[in-house]
């Protein structure tokens, strides 16, 4: 053994595989794991049995794969003479004169393409299934065969012919480019102030010839969607490095530029006075070759996003997309961004004091906004970017950045400090001092807006139709339209700060005698009498409607009207109510004191009912009736309207009710006396108790004639008169009551001064009086014009007039008259 080992000495552990290493601590763990040695050494032999017939047979699959592969490339080079000979017989046919040069090369072009796209994979595909025949007949199968045979018409050969010179086409200008890009990033690894605007332009200019070809293909060849969406892959790949290597180029230029420029040393409380110093403006102050290359890297980023607009609208053809393909202006986005940057570093130290920080945005903005349209704007126009105005852009830029403070920094503290007053001890005085924070802060964000629209308009640039999303991005109010919630605290604090308001104003009894002078409803020329707390409470609505007007969106501008003005008109509805509920209450409206405070309410609910339904006929109401909150049409204030209608005509037809009550009060000894119509009168053919009711009822109705408004004092006096119509005519006409030739003479007496009380209203007052007027009509037929049965023929009824009475109510008329014999 030991001359075994000296001549065969064992390896250093350090020199065993580490495999074998493993493999043997896993079988001898122990020393009486020697003893299964021989069966470890059994193991490890039937292991290299298995390896060395698995090398057997690899060596047989690789000796077949030797022979397929030689077929294969016999039927390869088979298809390749067809080839050569196919492109001798177009040089030769060139020679003759039948295809031009031209004709030639793009048939050796698509020779070419069809042998690298079908013939070599198709050999390949063959081959690797593990036959040679296999393979042979793939390559038949290409379809170079078919046209090296003649098999494939015309048509179908310039089609593919076609798509072969668009696919090299768009293949050598992708290369281009990707070459361009290349060069770019390498030169910029080798030197860091290259000078790469040159570089942008010229792969600029391949992406724009690309895109052209790939539009013209889109609109004639729809169906070569792999085409495009190959090159568009590639393309997207040469951008994602193109368009950050020109924004860092760029920052580069502006930062050399001074660019933002310190905002340091200007005093910014006093910006209205228009003496604090402007800010240096580098714009103005380029010269030279740095002017040259910041103005060619800005045109070089206008190009950019130029062909990225073109490259979306071309990909979401056929899509609704509505304003998704546009986005900012990159070029001004690089000024605004460093710029808002430095100003938060202001904006911090004046958290308490936000009048500072509009002050400032709007300093920057109108500080810079005039080289905005005297050194950018032509460069934006030779970009072709249609639709920009770098203007717009810096104020649209500006105002987004200082929203977006709002929404992180201020908003939240006021959030807070609503919060913390209503659980604070002191609830009334810390709400109120959280309200006019919150009022002070949406005053100043008007008043900004208001400011940056001056600048806007000042230059004959306002937007013609302020759409939704292009009025949002030049007003600081768009805070609102992403938080809704914070829209609705602001309406409820304007609604409670107007009732606040109002609520004295409503408890004085002075606003309700005395009345607005001069208040014409729109379709009537009489005076709408309306009391005095109208015209509060019709300024408080117009306040919070202009609070409305500044909300770049109709459907929060509806949410914010419906949430602060609609409770206000419903509260003083709900007062007038029970103004008239305490009247009704004390007097039930007997009173003359109880009818002028009822009057008083109507002509109050007159007046805003005319004036809410002149408001909706407003261009700035007409938009919001689509879009209202509760998704019905119609004027938004289309429920309080009717609310007020209904308490109107409710009120005005007790009125009439208590007057008839009193009238007919009056009025029963008169139709209890049925001896009257038979007695002969040797008087005055009027009678006396009747002159007495209609006194009363001439009274109440003048007097009510000064308290209400005309629209409604007309609905009273024919509600009336259609009552006493009711009344008289079932009292005497239809009650079984005869009446006499001079019966009928003392009823004609009576009616005529009846009718002659209502000709102060109206020109006819007969026409108020229908079943009187045809009653007594009836009663003055002479007996011999009267024949059986007359009253039952429509005919002879509409000779006579009678128009109103049933053939029921003729009969009893004409029996119940008494003829002289």
């Amino acid at each position: 053994m030991e001359a075994a080992a000296q001549s065969h000495p064992l390896p250093l552990l350090q020199d065993i595989d580490p495999g074998v290493r493993r493999f043997l601590d896993a079988r001898f763990r122990s020393a009486a794991d020697l003893a299964t040695a021989s069966d470890v050494e059994a193991e490890i032999r039937g292991h290299c049995a298995g390896l060395e017939a698995s090398i057997s047979n690899l060596y047989v699959r690789l000796q077949e794969a030797a022979a397929a592969y030689s077929s294969c490339c016999e039927v390869a080079g088979s298809a390749l003479r067809g080839v050569r000979g196919g492109l001798g017989a177009l040089k030769a046919s060139g020679s003759t004169g039948m295809p031009n040069t031209h004709e030639v090369l793009k048939l050796r072009a698509y020779y070419v393409y069809y042998f690298s796209s079908f013939v070599i994979p198709a050999f390949f595909r063959g081959w690797r299934r593990g036959g040679g025949e296999k393979g042979a007949d793939a390559v038949r199968a290409t379809p170079c065969s078919g046209l090296r045979g003649g098999e494939s018409g015309d048509g179908q050969r310039v089609r593919r012919l076609s798509y072969t010179e668009m696919a090299l086409k768009l293949d050598s200008l992708v290369g281009d480019i990707e070459d361009a890009v290349s060069s770019s990033v390498t030169g910029k690894l080798k030197s860091p102030v290259d000078n790469s605007e040159k570089t942008h332009h010229v792969a600029i200019g391949y992406l724009k010839n690309i895109e052209d070809l790939l539009a013209s293909v889109t609109t004639t060849r729809p169906q070569w969607t792999r085409l495009l969406s190959s090159v568009d892959h590639r393309v997207d790949r040469s951008l994602a490095i193109l368009r950050p290597q020109a924004i860092v180029d760029h920052r580069s230029l502006l930062s050399s530029l001074g660019w933002p420029p310190s905002l340091a040393g200007s005093k910014f409380s006093s910006i209205d006075s228009g003496k604090q110093a402007e800010i240096v403006n580098p714009l103005f102050s380029m010269r030279g070759d740095l002017k040259s290359k910041y103005s060619e890297s800005f045109l070089a980023l206008c190009n950019l996003q130029e062909l990225q607009k073109r490259r979306k609208a071309r990909q979401l053809k056929g899509h609704d997309v509505g304003n998704q393909l546009r986005q900012p202006l990159w070029v001004i986005e690089e000024l605004v961004n460093p710029i808002s940057t430095a100003a938060q570093h202001h904006f911090s130290k004046w958290a308490e004091k936000p009048e500072f920080v509009f002050a400032l945005a709007y300093k920057i903005i109108r500080d810079f906004v005039d080289s905005m349209d005297e050194i950018l704007q032509p460069i934006v126009d030779k970009a072709n970017l249609i639709g920009y105005s770098c203007r717009e852009e810096w104020i649209s830029g500006m105002v987004i950045a200082l929203s977006t403070y709002l929404v992180k920094e201020i908003f939240p503290k006021q959030i807070e400090l609503l919060q913390e007053s209503s659980s604070s001890s002191d609830a009334v005085s810390t709400a109120y001092q959280a309200s006019v924070s919150w009022l002070s802060l949406v005053d100043l964000m008007i008043s900004f807006d208001k400011r940056i629209q001056g600048l806007i308009s000042g230059t004959g640039l306002l937007l013609m139709v302020k759409d939704d999303d292009s009025w949002q991005r030049i007003s600081v109010l768009c805070v609102f339209c992403d938080r809704p919630d914070w829209l609705q605290v602001w309406a409820e604090i304007e609604r409670q700060e107007s009732l606040n308001k109002l609520q004295s104003a409503m408890d004085l009894e002075k606003n309700w005698s005395a009345r607005i002078q001069g208040t014409m409803l729109e379709y009537d020329s009489d005076d709408c009498k309306s009391p005095l707390i109208t015209s509060a409470v019709h300024q408080t609505l117009s306040l919070l409607i202009d609070r409305a007007r500044p909300i770049p969106s109709i459907t929060l501008r509806a949410e914010f009207i419906r949430m602060s003005a609609a409770p206000i008109i419903s509260e003083f509805l709900g007062y007038m109510l029970r103004r008239c509920q305490e009247a009704e209450g004390l007097t039930a409206l007997a009173d003359d004191n109880a009818v002028l405070k009822v009057s008083q309410s109507i002509n109050a609910a007159r007046y805003f009912e005319s004036t809410l339904t002149e408001w909706c006929e407003d261009v700035f109401f007409l938009e919001m009736e689509n879009l209202l909150v509760n998704g019905e049409g119609g004027c938004i204030f289309q429920q309080e309207i009717n609310h007020l209608k209904e308490f109107r005509v409710e009120w005005a037809d007790k009125i009439s009710t208590v007057i008839l009550r009193g009238f007919d009060a009056r009025l029963r000894d008169y139709l209890k006396n049925r001896r009257q119509w038979l007695e002969k009168s040797e008087g005055p053919a009027v009678s006396r108790t009747f002159i007495e009711s209609l006194d009363y009822m001439q009274g109440q109705l003048s007097r009510l004639q000064g308290g209400l408004n005309a629209v409604d004092f007309v609905t009273v006096w024919r509600s009336v008169a259609s009552g006493v119509d009711q009344l008289l005519f079932g009292g005497i006409f239809t009650s079984g009551i005869k009446i006499s030739s001079d019966g009928v003479e003392r009823l004609q007496g009576d009616l005529s001064v009846l009718f002659a009380i209502f000709s102060a209203w109206c020109l006819r007052p007969e026409g108020f009086f229908p079943r009187l007027s045809e009653g007594l009509r009836l009663l003055r037929i002479d007996e011999q014009q009267l024949k059986d049965g007359a009253f039952t023929d429509k005919n002879w009824l509409r000779e006579y007039g009678i128009r109103h009475l049933t053939a029921a109510d003729t009969e009893k008329i004409t029996k119940n008259r008494v003829y002289d014999a």
